[in-house]
């Protein structure tokens, strides 16, 4: 939380500062986007006027929310205790929004989020990665059963190869150290463990069979693709990233055109195991592009987001 007497936005107390007109971590990391008389609104709204097709739920901010645009750490330790708050410990609040996690479950769909650094109970404090370990902001998973399934890698690779315990759906994210992250690790080491990763699926013969991979980043590390970028709601969208789908059913050779972002891998769980969107206003509300005659790339449908189904041949 931010220290005594400064707060983010609104700034009730003459004098003090306010960290949202400031720069730096510690400042700007909320922003009220459905207020136009906030920040650096106006001239969003504004360019969100000037598209040739409407935002996403008209920018996609409801009213008299905060949002929050900067990694906070979690509200919960990643065992589920309250974590600690204190000056210059930036953590957002228990989240009520709903995830993805609890739509599989509600479906009777097996899940499992398996990430590196995680040591059974403990943790290896410099291979986890606390904001790449999202379920821990939520109190659904965090307060009952289904924290239990927030496993480490021991775990994920004794499932690999025993198809029984493995879920329908597992999320994997590597420790820091092979993550691929600028300053935390290099490309190389995270194709290394992306080859251990799939040697182990492909070593067990009926895991491999109705295997989907799909492998993808967080970020361009620092470069720019030329691509189109599409402008979904007032958060925008970023650049284009790589996203490899490695599965028997995958279409050999081929790139899809189709526009996708990270928001399409939740699309994909939702149609293959026939789950409803999260929200009214999650991404994955978008509907898959049509693509345009001039450039299969920019759906003319905008804006719209695929599925990744279009990856698989079944």
């Amino acid at each position: 939380m931010p220290p005594p007497n400064q707060i983010e936005n609104p700034n009730p107390l003459p004098g003090t500062n306010n960290w949202y007109t400031q720069s730096g971590y510690s400042s700007g990391s909320y922003t009220k986007c459905a207020d136009p008389n906030a920040p650096g609104i106006a001239a969003i709204r504004h360019y969100l006027a000037t598209l040739p097709y409407p935002s996403f739920n008209d920018g996609n901010c409801e009213t008299d929310a905060y949002y929050l645009v900067n990694n906070y750490g979690a509200g919960f330790s990643p065992a589920g205790e309250p974590a600690p708050l204190g000056p210059e410990v930036y953590r957002i609040l228990p989240q009520a929004q709903p995830t993805i996690a609890e739509a599989l479950t509600r479906n009777g769909v097996g899940w499992k989020w398996y990430s590196g650094g995680r040591n059974g109970v403990g943790l290896t404090s410099r291979e986890y990665c606390g904001v790449c370990d999202p379920l821990t902001f939520s109190s659904a998973i965090m307060t009952g059963p289904l924290k239990a399934n927030l496993q480490d890698h021991a775990a994920l690779f004794h499932d690999i190869d025993n198809i029984a315990s493995m879920p329908a759906v597992a999320f994997v994210i590597p420790p820091n150290s092979e993550s691929g992250h600028p300053a935390s690790s290099t490309p190389m080491r995270y194709e290394q463990f992306l080859r251990r990763l799939i040697d182990k699926v492909q070593s067990n013969p009926a895991l491999w069979a109705k295997a989907a991979i799909l492998v993808t980043v967080d970020e361009g590390g620092g470069y720019w693709d030329s691509g189109y970028i599409q402008i979904l709601d007032a958060f925008g969208d970023g650049t284009r990233i790589p996203l490899l789908a490695i599965s028997p059913f995958a279409k050999k050779g081929a790139v899809d055109h189709t526009y996708t972002d990270h928001v399409s891998i939740l699309k994909f769980i939702e149609a293959n195991w026939r789950v409803g969107s999260l929200s009214v206003r999650s991404r994955d509300r978008l509907p898959n592009p049509i693509a345009a005659p001039a450039d299969p790339y920019v759906p003319a449908n905008r804006p719209a987001i695929g599925d990744l189904m279009s990856l698989f041949q079944f």
